[in-house]
């Protein structure tokens, strides 16, 4: 069922019925109720694995050995789950005012954004202000950015844009 919820989710957003997920999950809309008290709580269990999966893969680039590479890598894996995923991009810049029981997933993210940051200041290959939650922010606007152009999959371009603007002046 969170398997079919994750695929209407990512396509329609966080508009989606819970008849539209039961109708994916090929069981009735009493059943999803069985399972979670609210569609809030199924939202919030689909969103929860997509944000855990996201502060995995950037605890992966911690040990990579270039900290402005790894950084640029974790800020392309956000913002490409926004492109892919409209429910994540509707929850991404404010997950856990909209979705209670999201808050720690997002605070665990920002701390892993956080090292990945500091990594990267420390190298001197960033700003020194740069914060997690700042590489947080970027993923969205990255993304915001290109769709504010009227072609979303111009991401790529904004967010080495926004990279640039990361840089140490004398990086």
């Amino acid at each position: 069922m969170v398997v079919a919820a994750a695929s209407v989710l990512a396509d329609a957003g966080l508009n989606a019925s819970v008849a539209e997920i039961a109708d994916r999950a090929g069981v009735a809309k009493g059943t999803v109720f069985r399972h979670f008290a609210s569609k809030d709580d199924l939202v919030a269990a689909v969103v929860a694995g997509l944000i855990d999966d996201l502060a995995a893969q950037a605890e992966g680039m911690l040990a990579g050995p270039d900290p402005l590479q790894a950084l640029h890598d974790f800020l392309a894996a956000g913002t490409e789950l926004q492109a892919r995923d409209q429910a994540f991009c509707e929850l991404a810049s404010t997950a856990e005012l909209v979705v209670p029981g999201l808050a720690e997933r997002r605070e665990r993210l920002e701390e892993v954004a956080d090292l990945l940051a500091l990594r990267a200041r420390e190298s001197g290959a960033v700003r020194a202000e740069i914060s997690g939650r700042d590489v947080i922010g970027l993923m969205t606007a990255a993304y915001q950015g290109a769709c504010a152009t009227g072609d979303p999959q111009r991401w790529p371009y904004f967010l080495s844009l926004l990279v640039s603007g990361l840089r140490h002046a004398d990086a």
